[in-house]
């Protein structure tokens, strides 16, 4: 495991070292590293560059995956990471799955449907043979049931205003109806019908999301409260079964779910995922064939980009600093933007992490959107709302930081892998180089624990990670609502929450209208500054080339394995 920084100037260090040196210290942690994993890989029995065959004489169908945090829930109703929704959506289906496009296709629906009433309505037939791992059968009710779940005050479901254009589901959410007045209802055993208060252009896609999947009500009520929370506590309904996760464990793997409706698709017969933090011990476990598909950062993305076995993945995520704006001397908006314009973006992305990312324009990635009205992508129509300027970063600083007491002292807390240790020590190194008078120490945690930790508001700074859930812009400016169970900023604010209500709401059927308050929302939230955007994440990945199949999308659960395979 790397180390962690001790003051700000760690950073400019590294740089002044040569690349040699800085690699040879990576891989002696990285040989560290393998051996601390070894034991854990060996257990699952995976040499997969060695093309290992079965009795049968194919090759077997088993990968290995690497990811740099641990699973948070199982819960679909919980999940907000990118490894619980990927765990969730291995395990389980929803009415939709996604193509390798991003576009819905059947899943326990029978086909996509094309709503009705002005896109109000929604009749969904559901297969017959679709079943929970326990026999039962996949039913509409199973659907009812988890969505009025999620709404359900008591549950505190993180992204249950995902649910809100459906027919009373954000008076559900604020305690103002009951659950069962939710507009949705099982017209028959395999008929879903969905009743929405506004047309939501985006919903299908969120009909492939975990969110909105089924759940098995007499299964979640046996498990007493503990649904989820092991592998022993959920039920399967997808491609996959899960298996050995005990709520914490650092590995876990599926196994081919023969009872799934498509299990003649399905060709993988067993998919590892291992926790591996450290860059310079997942290169090294690939290398050696214990790993198939690793993420590279920093030089080792770099040097990697024209590796045969390389695999640019462009991602529809922005990486950026939660600020505390109850923190001495971050309650000043001045002092937040100084912040944002003293971080030389360019060299993030280029010298840190080398992976392909790019400086953000905002909070909204680029190519994720384009503006209905004028066809231009969302990001570059609204242009640099996240400028670099130290010139001006120091000159306003000098203005200003009496106004603050002349010395700030703050706390970035950040996740404790690799990647983001070094973002935080770039930030750290850019704080304290160019604003006399700020000091930053650096915090790392698990992510669970991190995101524990900034819910509670121990933070100054937070370097957060955020992927889009659909492709539209509320899926990042819903965050720092006033109500978003995601801000963590203390910044609340009623003209941002009423530019979003009524793109929400009123503006929703009018493609002009709503563009505007979205973008007016996004320009107001860039210049106060409750978060300050780092890059946008293009992520380097090592594949094996014998493992194929393996379906990315920018947006959603990022990952699909049902269509994995392995060959000789």
């Amino acid at each position: 495991m790397g180390l962690l920084a001790k003051n700000g100037n760690r950073t400019t260090q590294l740089k002044n070292n040569s690349t040699e040196e800085n690699m040879k210290h990576t891989k002696i942690i990285g040989i560290i590293g393998v051996g601390l994993v070894a034991v854990l890989l060996a257990a699952c029995g995976q040499n997969k560059q060695s093309a290992a065959k079965s009795s049968t004489g194919g090759a077997t169908q088993t990968a290995t995956i690497q990811t740099s945090s641990e699973i948070q829930t199982l819960d679909p109703a919980q999940a907000t990471d990118g490894n619980s929704l990927i765990a969730i959506s291995s395990n389980n289906e929803g009415l939709y799955r996604l193509d390798k496009n991003s576009n819905p296709i059947p899943g326990i629906a029978t086909k996509v449907v094309t709503p009705t009433d002005e896109g109000k309505k929604y009749v969904i037939p559901l297969r017959h043979d679709a079943k929970w791992a326990n026999g039962d059968p996949v039913t509409a009710e199973d659907f009812v049931y988890a969505w009025q779940r999620v709404v359900t005050p008591s549950t505190k479901a993180s992204y249950a205003y995902l649910l809100d254009g459906i027919e009373n589901a954000a008076a559900i959410r604020n305690g103002k109806a009951a659950p069962s007045t939710l507009g949705v209802k099982a017209i028959d055993k395999y008929t879903l019908q969905i009743n929405m208060s506004v047309a939501v252009p985006y919903l299908r896609i969120l009909f492939a999301f975990p969110t909105f999947f089924p759940a098995n009500e007499k299964f979640v009520k046996a498990q007493n409260g503990k649904f989820g929370t092991s592998a022993e506590t959920i039920i399967a309904n997808g491609p996959f079964v899960l298996k050995d996760w005990n709520g914490t464990g650092q590995s876990w793997h599926f196994v081919k779910n023969k009872n799934y409706w498509d299990a003649k698709t399905v060709k993988l017969t067993r998919l590892n995922f291992q926790v591996v933090k450290e860059t310079a011990t997942a290169f090294n476990l690939f290398q050696t064939g214990k790993l198939d598909d690793v993420t590279l950062t920093g030089e080792y993305a770099q040097n990697n980009v024209k590796n045969e076995k390389a695999t640019p993945r462009r991602g529809s995520s922005i990486r950026y600093l939660q600020v505390n704006t109850k923190t001495k001397g971050l309650d000043n908006t001045a002092v937040r933007n100084i912040i944002s314009q003293v971080i030389d973006r360019k060299s993030l992305a280029k010298t840190v992490l080398g992976d392909g990312s790019i400086p953000p324009l905002g909070m909204i990635p680029q190519g994720m959107y384009k503006d209905p009205v004028s066809g231009k992508d969302f990001a570059q129509e609204a242009g640099n709302l996240a400028p670099s300027n130290v010139k001006k970063a120091k000159a306003n600083w000098a203005d200003t930081k009496s106004k603050v007491g002349g010395k700030l002292s703050l706390r970035l807390l950040t996740p404790d892998d690799d990647d983001s240790k070094a973002i935080a020590e770039y930030v750290q190194g850019q704080i304290e180089n160019n604003l006399n008078g700020i000091s930053v120490s650096i915090q790392t945690m698990p992510q669970k624990a991190a995101d524990a930790a900034a819910e509670r508001g121990d933070f100054d700074l937070y370097l957060k990670n955020w992927g889009a859930d659909y492709p539209d812009p509320t899926t990042f400016l819903d965050l720092f609502k006033s109500s978003s169970s995601f801000n963590y900023t203390n910044w609340h604010d009623a003209k941002y929450d009423n530019l979003l209500a009524n793109a929400e709401g009123a503006d929703a059927d009018n493609a002009s209208k709503r563009t505007k308050d979205l973008r007016d929302a996004h320009a107001y939230l860039l210049a106060e500054k409750p978060v300050i955007p780092l890059f946008q994440r293009y992520v380097l990945h090592l594949n094996n080339p014998q493992v194929k199949g393996i379906v990315y999308f920018p947006t959603s659960y990022h990952f699909d394995y049902k269509y994995a395979y392995v060959t000789k």
